[in-house]
C-alpha cells in the first residue's frame, strides 16, 4: 500500500491525481516565494537577508548558532505563540536555543503524525509514548492527539526511572514508541514482549537495532526523522522500509557538501538542508542541520513516486579525532557493539590526558562481550577497557555520545 505520507502530501497540496516531483516541486516553489515574504517582511533575522527567488540555492544558510538569538526570528506577535520549547545548545554562550510555534504551525505537526502513524497502526489499537510528557503541546501530547484522531488510544508514560517501569507499562500495548538505545534495552531484558510495531525516533538509529529488536519481538520496526527547530517531524519510512517518506508539504530538504556548501550529485550522501515552508512564528531558510543522509530518487515499493530520504548515517563533525588525526563516533561504536545480541546497553568515556587515549566502555550483557567485534574497526592505537556492569539507558536519558573525561 502506497505510504499514508505521499497520500497526505497529495491532499495537503491540491494535487491529488496529479502528483508527482515535478508538479510536487512547482508547488513547492510557490510556496516558498511565500514563506520568504513572510520571514523578510516579519523575522528580524531575514529582514536584510532574503530575497524572492526561485532558486532555493542562491539563499543563505541558517545555522544552529543563530537561534541562541531566537526572538531574532520569531515571526509572529509573541501573543500568539502557542508554544515555546527550549532546546540544549553546545555552544559557549550559556543561552539557549527557544523554538516557537503557532496553533496552525502544531496543527499541521498533528496532521503530518497522523499520517505518518497510521502506517504503523490502525483503529482500535494501543500506542505507548516513551519519550516526552503529558504538557500540553508538548511533543508526546501532539503525538497523542494524532494518534487520537485515526482511533488510536495512547498514552504517555511520562518521567521513567528504569527500564523495567517501562517493560510493565508497555504489556499490552499495539506500538510502542521510543528512543533507539531504550527500546533495544527492553527487547533484550524482555524477550517475550509481543508489540506488533515500533516506531524508533529521537536519536539516531544503527541498523543492528532494528535488526535486532525485529528479530525478538518478531514485529516490524519503523524509524523516524525530525527535529524540533522545524516542526518535530519531518519522515518516517513505510512498510517496504527502504526510505523515509518526506513531509513535503511543509519542508524542503536538500543534501549538500557539509565543506563546500554545494548541493550534491543526485543519490550522493551529505548534509540535510531543511526550508520550511508554512512556519508562521518561526520560518527557518536552508537550515543546517548537520544530519547526515541522502536523497532517493527512485519511486518506493510501495507505490510511491516521491523522493525519500535514506538513513540517517550520523552526525557531521561528531566524531572524535585523536592527537594523530584518526577519529570514531557514537554512531560507530553503535553499530559495532549493539550487533552483539548479547548486549542490552552500554555508555563510552574517552578519557584523555596528554597521552594515549583510553576508551572505558561500560556494557552490560547477557556474557562476555565480543571484543573482536571492533578490531579493525577503530584507531589502532586506541586502548580499550572493558566493564562489565549494569547500563540501563533509562536512567541517564537523551541522545548518545561519548562522554569526555
Amino acid at each position: 500500500m502506497i505510504s499514508p505520507v505521499e497520500t497526505w502530501v497529495a491532499q495537503t497540496t491540491g494535487l491529488t491525481g496529479n502528483l508527482n516531483p515535478e508538479t510536487l516541486h512547482h508547488w513547492q516553489l510557490d510556496k516558498l516565494k511565500e514563506q520568504i515574504r513572510h520571514a523578510a517582511e516579519n523575522s528580524r533575522f531575514y529582514r536584510d537577508r532574503l530575497s524572492v527567488s526561485t532558486n532555493l540555492t542562491d539563499l543563505p544558510f541558517t545555522f544552529p548558532e543563530d537561534i541562541c538569538d531566537p526572538l531574532a526570528f520569531l515571526a509572529i506577535p509573541q501573543s500568539s505563540v502557542a508554544r515555546i520549547t527550549t532546546l540544549a545548545t553546545s555552544g559557549t554562550t550559556g543561552e539557549k536555543k527557544r523554538i516557537f510555534f503557532s496553533e496552525s504551525d502544531l496543527k499541521r505537526t498533528i496532521d503530518f503524525f497522523a499520517a505518518g502513524m497510521s502506517t504503523l497502526v490502525h483503529e482500535g489499537q494501543k500506542a505507548l509514548i516513551l519519550i516526552s510528557d503529558e504538557t500540553e503541546n508538548s511533543l508526546g501530547s501532539l503525538l497523542k492527539t494524532a494518534l487520537s484522531g485515526i482511533g488510536v488510544s495512547a498514552q504517555i508514560l511520562g518521567p521513567i526511572r528504569n527500564a523495567q517501569e517501562a517493560i510493565d507499562a508497555a504489556i499490552g500495548f499495539d506500538c510502542l514508541i521510543g528512543m533507539p538505545a531504550e527500546i533495544l534495552y527492553m527487547s533484550r531484558t524482555e524477550p517475550d514482549l509481543r508489540p506488533s510495531s515500533i516506531l524508533l525516533t529521537a536519536d539516531y538509529v544503527p541498523q543492528c537495532i532494528i535488526t535486532g529488536i525485529s528479530k525478538t519481538w518478531k514485529c516490524q520496526v519503523f524509524t523516524h526523522y525530525g527535529l524540533t527547530e522545524v516542526g518535530f517531524g519531518c519522515a518516517v519510512d513505510c512498510n517496504q522500509h527502504a526510505g523515509h517518506h518526506l513531509r513535503d508539504a511543509d519542508l524542503i530538504m536538500e543534501i549538500i557538501d557539509p565543506e563546500t556548501g554545494k548541493p550534491v550529485d543526485s543519490g550522493q550522501r551529505g548534509e540535510i538542508v531543511i526550508t520550511t515552508l508554512s512556519n508562521e512564528a518561526m520560518p527557518l531558510i536552508r537550515y543546517r542541520t548537520g544530519d547526515i543522509s541522502r536523497l532517493i530518487t527512485e519511486p518506493c515499493g510501495c507505490g510511491g513516486l516521491l523522493h525519500t530520504l535514506g538513513r540517517i548515517e550520523g552526525r557531521y563533525g561528531s566524531a572524535i579525532t585523536q592527537a594523530n588525526g584518526k577519529s570514531f563516533s557514537i554512531h560507530q561504536l553503535d553499530e559495532m557493539i549493539f550487533a552483539d545480541p548479547g548486549v542490552r546497553g552500554y555508555q563510552a568515556m574517552l578519557e584523555s590526558h596528554g597521552g594515549p587515549d583510553l576508551l572505558n566502555l561500560t556494557i552490560e550483557t547477557n556474557s562476555t562481550f565480543d571484543l573482536s567485534l571492533l578490531a579493525g574497526h577503530l584507531p589502532p592505537d586506541l586502548k580499550i577497557r572493558i566493564n562489565l556492569d549494569k547500563s540501563d539507558p533509562f536512567r541517564q536519558r537523551g541522545k548518545r555520545i561519548i562522554h569526555i573525561d
